[in-house]
């Protein structure tokens, strides 16, 4: 069991803050006062384009002393349909870099050696062109969190109510991991809800429903749980919690998003319909490969589903693509 958070906190710790400005001119300008993290550049990132009609958000979950990137969740915005789609990356998919066959979450560590070795300013820089290369994607805003702040916004958001599939149980004292939910509705803390988004199989190795299928089956109910969250905490009752909600943030999140940028998007986030988002997952099949377990991209698959999915169309072309899938 990876140590890592194994859920994008960026729709916790910026779409969900960030909506918040839609209560009004006071909440934005209550925000701008804020600290939004601590603020870094990063070469790798891409500078917006509004004559491309895209804005694109890397989502970086890492482990407590940041080496492994196990949630790795990239955030896409079509400024013509107004449209959100979340692609998300099995932390097993295969890479290469510096001439070798890598894991993907595993490119943190190396961004960490590449920046003892000068040879970046930040780590997130390999992650970044690792998933530049797979998608052929800009990339303008990363952001960066580890699972001790997943846990404490959920709290600070007052928790949230979720029906849990199957009955967990797992136990790892080496990372003092102790997963014991039942099935059922119920609401979860930020320590339950830390539970649920790491849970891949019981103790005695079995894995129910979607779990069979490992990482895939995680990400299926990561996804779910994100759904579910937006839902239930997308009111202006946010405005109340916001003090609580950036002081976490501020403790926990690495980003070059800036109170500057959220202002400048106020417009772009009143437009989203936080209903429709779509989720996707990178296409490609687990298998082994020499020994190991890999997750191997599927190049042309994920072609296909860039060019149907990822790039920017009007609202009219979704509706007609949308008619012809019914």
């Amino acid at each position: 069991m990876s140590k890592g958070i194994k859920i994008t906190a960026m729709i916790l710790t910026c779409v969900l803050v960030v909506l918040s400005t839609m209560g009004g001119v006071w909440a934005a300008k209550k925000l701008a006062s804020m600290p939004f993290g601590d603020n870094v550049s990063m070469a790798s990132l891409d500078k917006e384009d509004k004559s491309v009609g895209m804005l694109n958000f890397l989502v970086l979950g890492v482990d407590k002393d940041g080496s492994r990137c196990d949630t790795i969740m990239l955030f896409c915005y079509d400024g013509y349909s107004n449209r959100v789609n979340i692609l998300s990356f099995p932390r097993d998919t295969m890479v290469k870099t510096g001439g070798w066959n890598q894991k993907l979450n595993a490119a943190m560590g190396i961004g960490i050696i590449n920046v003892q070795q000068k040879k970046d300013k930040e780590p997130e820089e390999e992650v970044i062109r690792q998933i530049k290369k797979m998608t052929g994607l800009p990339i303008h805003y990363s952001l960066t969190v580890n699972f001790e702040g997943f846990k404490e916004v959920i709290d600070a958001l007052g928790g949230v109510d979720f029906n849990i599939p199957y009955n967990m149980n797992y136990d790892d004292p080496v990372q003092d991991l102790h997963i014991h939910l039942k099935a059922g509705p119920q609401h979860l803390d930020g320590q339950a809800a830390h539970d649920f988004v790491r849970f891949r199989h019981n103790n005695n190795g079995s894995a129910p429903g979607e779990y069979v299928m490992g990482d895939e089956g995680r990400i299926y109910w990561q996804q779910k749980f994100i759904m579910e969250l937006l839902r239930q905490k997308l009111t202006p009752q946010l405005l109340t919690r916001l003090d609580e909600v950036f002081e976490v943030v501020t403790r926990h999140v690495k980003t070059n998003y800036s109170m500057q940028d959220l202002l400048k998007h106020i417009s772009i986030l009143e437009k989203i319909d936080f209903e429709e988002i779509g989720s996707y997952k990178l296409p490609g099949e687990a298998k082994y490969v020499g020994g190991v377990s890999w997750y191997v991209q599927d190049e042309e698959g994920t072609l296909d589903l860039i060019r149907k999915v990822f790039l920017p169309r009007s609202k009219e072309e979704w509706e007609k693509q949308k008619r012809m899938t019914e």
